[in-house]
């Protein structure tokens, strides 16, 4: 997935893609993303930026999801105090920034989670196999990446090809949402489903 604005691009890999089957939509705006494997994830175009979110469906999933970034020359991924992470250019100008993790269960009960930066690879660790009262599936968010370079005017490329989804579909899914005012909403019964919702 590759996210541009101006003369600053990032490109950010997918955690355990190579399960993933391509999206498929619907005349509702619904847009599914079968899983071949225990865990799936969601590209979901936001303002000024873009959220993901990875999915772990059963106990025998794994605990570490990593999304690897491709930095511009000059450029370093690093975690920040209030336990989200950022990209910085060589002057420390900060470029793009990622929320603090969080995971939740299927019950909305946190599940415990934080990131490990090595190199230009952001990973993020759900601890869910240390929970004894945890309800599958569990939601984790990464994100959202916030292009601080974005202006509202700023156009946003998103290019889901690690995934091997149109970007046409993710943006014509979220479009569909919005200009109902209406938001997205995700499910992961049946692979990875998302519907619009007031």
């Amino acid at each position: 997935m590759r996210l541009a604005v101006g003369d600053f691009s990032l490109t950010i890999g997918l955690p355990h893609s190579e399960d993933a089957a391509s999206a498929t939509s619907t005349e509702q705006g619904i847009v599914t993303y079968p899983s071949e494997g225990e865990s799936a994830n969601a590209v979901i175009p936001v303002a000024g930026g873009v959220q993901l979110l990875s999915v772990i469906e059963t106990r025998e999933a794994a605990e570490s999801y990593s999304y690897p970034l491709t930095l511009p020359s000059g450029h370093v991924l690093e975690t920040t105090p209030d336990g989200g992470a950022r990209v910085v250019d060589s002057a420390g100008t900060v470029k793009a920034a990622f929320e603090p993790a969080w995971a939740k269960d299927a019950e909305g009960k946190p599940v415990p989670t934080r990131y490990v930066v090595h190199g230009g690879t952001l990973t993020q660790i759900v601890d869910h196999r240390h929970m004894s009262d945890v309800v599958y599936p569990v939601v984790a968010d990464p994100l959202p990446v916030i292009l601080i370079v974005v202006t509202a005017a700023a156009a946003i490329i998103v290019a889901a090809a690690a995934l091997g989804i149109a970007t046409w579909i993710v943006i014509n899914w979220w479009n569909y949402c919005r200009a109902r005012n209406m938001y997205p909403e995700l499910s992961t019964r049946n692979g990875f489903t998302a519907r619009c919702v007031r």
